[in-house]
This record gives C-alpha cells, structure tokens and sequence, in this order.
C-alpha cells in the first residue's frame, strides 16, 4: 500500500470512528421520560356486598427515592441519578393509582378510595412507603431492587392491623435506563400480586 493509499484508509477509518461516536453520543443525548404502568391483564372481579371501605393514601419514601430521576448504583451505598432518563413522576406519586386499580380489581373490598386531601371515611387504611428503587450495576446482568413498607391501619380502633416488608428483585433486559425501567415495572407487578395476599386476610 502506497503512501497516498496509507493515508486515505485511516482517514477513512477516523472519519468512521468519529461518525459512530456522534451518532451514539446524540442518541444519548437525546431526553426521555418513562412512566411507571403496570397494564391489567385480568377482568376486575366484583366488590364485596359486605365487605369494608379501603383508604389507600399517598405513598411516601424515603429520602434520596423521593425524586423523579432514576437511580442506580454501580458501588454499594452510592445513589447516582441518570442525566438525560427521569420518570414522569416521582415513582411514589405514579405508585397511586396503580395501587388502587389493583385493589379495586381484586374484589376484595366494597370499595377503594384514594385519599390526598380531603379526609374520607372508611374501615381501614393502606400506608406505603419506598425504602429502595434503584438499578444496580454491581452485579451482572444489572438488576433492579425494590423495596417498600406497608401498613393497614383499622381506623375505628385507631390501631395498626398489620405491617410487611416487600422485598422484589428483578433482572434488567438491558445495562440502560431503558432495561432499569423495564425491570421496575415487572417488579411493581410482582409486589401487587403479594400485596393482594397480603390484605386479603383483613377484607
């Protein structure tokens, strides 16, 4: 290969390497916002007669989860946030509606009513809170962890009824925000169908 040829090949090939790092470097540049949407694949059953009235309130959590960008961690112990992937809504506030479809469809109660502001009279009263929703990287394939604490209060008696821990562990399809908010939702999903087990017994 002569000297003219020589240069033209690794121009080329420059010209190549940089046309492929633009071309990544604005995809990921590019801002996209997720929604935590868990879609209802069963047929809601019909409410008890008889049942009680349950009051789901705005889920809490705790600090550094109370935000709408997503975390991951690629050590234990330090929260990092994706720069250019956020969700909607803080996945506390999106966890709202999700929940009391979910309850609702169950048929376990006679109603479900959300409560924000206004008070409302029911029988009891679901509390929730996210103590961890983060991508980790730690570990292959990265995965996410999602962890969250609920209470069922009995509001005449003024007493907590009962209290559990949810713990869900869920594998990422991909190392990207994309795979974190995946695995997010299939492990919102996997915590609804225990939360229901979980309530059935005070319906």
């Amino acid at each position: 290969m002569n000297l003219f040829h020589s240069k033209t090949f690794f121009s080329l090939l420059l010209w190549l390497s940089l046309t492929s790092c633009s071309v990544l470097s604005s995809a990921e540049d590019i801002p996209r916002t997720y929604l935590l949407d868990i879609p209802t694949t069963s047929q809601p059953q019909l409410p008890k007669i008889q049942g009680k009235t349950l009051l789901v309130s705005m889920p809490q959590a705790v600090s550094g989860f109370n935000t709408a960008n997503m975390v991951y961690l690629r050590e234990p112990y330090l929260l990092e946030y994706y720069s250019k992937s956020h969700w909607i809504d803080t996945p506390a506030r999106m966890l709202l509606p999700i929940l009391v479809r979910k309850l609702e469809f169950s048929g376990q109660f006679a109603s479900v009513l959300s409560v924000t502001t206004a008070p409302v009279i029911g029988d009891l009263r679901l509390d929730t809170e996210i103590i961890k929703l983060q991508q980790e990287f730690f570990v292959k394939p990265s995965r996410v962890s999602f962890t969250l604490r609920a209470q069922l209060l009995d509001i005449p008696a003024r007493k907590v009824t009962a209290t559990q821990v949810f713990k869900i562990t869920e594998e990422s399809k991909s190392d990207d925000a994309v795979g974190g908010m995946g695995a997010t939702n299939r492990a919102v999903e996997k915590f609804l169908e225990q939360l229901i087990e979980f309530t059935k017994k005070f319906s």
